[in-house]
C-alpha cells in the first residue's frame, strides 16, 4: 500500500466532506431574508448563537483539512506535469478558505450582536451573509479551470473528474450551487486518491 507515503492527504478530502455535513447539521440555516425586520433578524441570531459558534469551530477544522487535501492534489498534479494548472487549484483553495473564514466571522459577529442586542449590527451581518456566496466565485473558478486543464490537457486526472471540474468552474457563476458541486468534487477526488493509495504496489503483489 502507498497510504503511508501520502500521509493524511488522500483522506483529508473525505474528512472535509464530513466536516461540511456536521457543520450544516449543527447550524442549519439562519433563515433571515432581506425583507425581515431588524428585530426579527436579531431574534434569529439570538436563537442560533450557540449553534453558530459550534458550527464555526467545525468549519475551521474542515478548512484545515481542505487545504491539506488541495496541497496533496497540487503535488499530484505537478507530478503529472500539470504545472501552473496545479498552482491554480491550490490558489483557488486558498481563496475559498479566505472567503469561508470571512463569512464565518460575519456569522459570529451576528451571533454576538444577537447576544448583546445590537440590532443594526445583526441586520448588516444578515444582509452580508445573504449576498456573501459571491465571495466563493474566484476560488471556484480557479479550482474548476485548473483541474479541468489538468485533466484534459495533461491527463493528470481522469476524464470524468475533469468533467466534474468543469461543472465546478461553471458553478462560480451561481456560487450557492457551485459550492455544493465543489464539495462533491472534493469527495470524488479524494476517493480516487484513496483508491490509488491503498492499491498494492508491484512489490507487494509479487
Amino acid at each position: 500500500m502507498n497510504l503511508a507515503r501520502y500521509g493524511l492527504g488522500p483522506i483529508s478530502g473525505m474528512l472535509f466532506g464530513v466536516s461540511v455535513v456536521l457543520s450544516k447539521g449543527i447550524f442549519g440555516d439562519l433563515g433571515a431574508e432581506p425583507t425581515d425586520s431588524a428585530t426579527s433578524v436579531l431574534v434569529k441570531f439570538q436563537t442560533h448563537a450557540d449553534a453558530i459558534g459550534n458550527a464555526a469551530f467545525v468549519e475551521m477544522l474542515g478548512l484545515g483539512l481542505l487545504l491539506i487535501f488541495l496541497g496533496h492534489v497540487r503535488t499530484s498534479l505537478h507530478e503529472g506535469g500539470a504545472g501552473r494548472a496545479a498552482d491554480a487549484v491550490m490558489a483557488g483553495g486558498v481563496a475559498l478558505a479566505g472567503a469561508s473564514i470571512l463569512l464565518t466571522g460575519i456569522s459570529l459577529t451576528g451571533a454576538v450582536a444577537g447576544d448583546h442586542g445590537h440590532v443594526e449590527v445583526a441586520r448588516v451581518a444578515a444582509d452580508f451573509l445573504w449576498e456573501g456566496s459571491w465571495l466563493f466565485t474566484p476560488g471556484l473558478l480557479a479550482i474548476g479551470l485548473g483541474a479541468t486543464v489538468a485533466a484534459f490537457m495533461y491527463k493528470a486526472l481522469p476524464a470524468w473528474l475533469g468533467g466534474l471540474s468543469l461543472l465546478v468552474a461553471l458553478g462560480a457563476f451561481a456560487p450557492w450551487i457551485g459550492i455544493l458541486v465543489f464539495v462533491v468534487w472534493v469527495l470524488a477526488s479524494s476517493t480516487v486518491d484513496v483508491t490509488r493509495a491503498v492499491r498494492p504496489t508491484p512489490v507487494e503483489m509479487a
